[in-house]
């Protein structure tokens, strides 16, 4: 019952706006995970991948590495940070790759993405929620988009 309970709270407002990225992510995740032939990873679906990375994921990491995980660090949580910081670092690799015509690193970036949101959304943000300070809140609130 608990379990129900927690997955039904609301997020805390000033997560919104990076939990609200975790959509489009999950969409583009969705959209690599439908290529089943690499013909069909042409250099526009890359080009197009680029523009996601640079435009809409870039700013997302940033704002948890520069903010969130700075502050979870301070706290304790350095599994959790070592965690996020490994995802980023593999999803950057795999979006390198696949923006040079890699399909399979294609494939691989939008399997990692997947689970890297789910993590996100199901044990990096409610421990931010739980331990992080007002302060820590309003910086990523005044860094997403609004």
């Amino acid at each position: 019952m608990l379990h129900r309970h927690r997955l039904s709270m609301k997020r805390d407002p000033r997560l919104q706006g990076l939990s609200s990225e975790h959509h489009a992510a999950l969409v583009l995740a969705r959209t690599l995970g439908r290529l089943d032939d690499p013909a069909l990873w042409t250099p526009d679906a890359a080009q197009s991948l680029r523009r996601a990375v640079e435009r809409e994921l870039e700013p997302h990491f940033r704002t948890e590495e520069d903010v969130l995980l700075t502050a979870l660090r301070t706290a304790g949580a350095v599994r959790l940070v070592e965690r996020v910081e490994s995802d980023h670092r593999a999803l950057r690799t795999f979006a390198a790759a696949a923006t040079n015509g890699d399909f399979d690193a294609a494939k691989a970036f939008g399997e990692r993405l997947t689970a890297h949101v789910r993590f996100e959304e199901r044990e990096l943000f409610p421990r931010c929620e739980a331990e992080l300070s007002e302060e820590v809140l309003e910086a990523v609130f005044r860094r997403s988009p609004k």
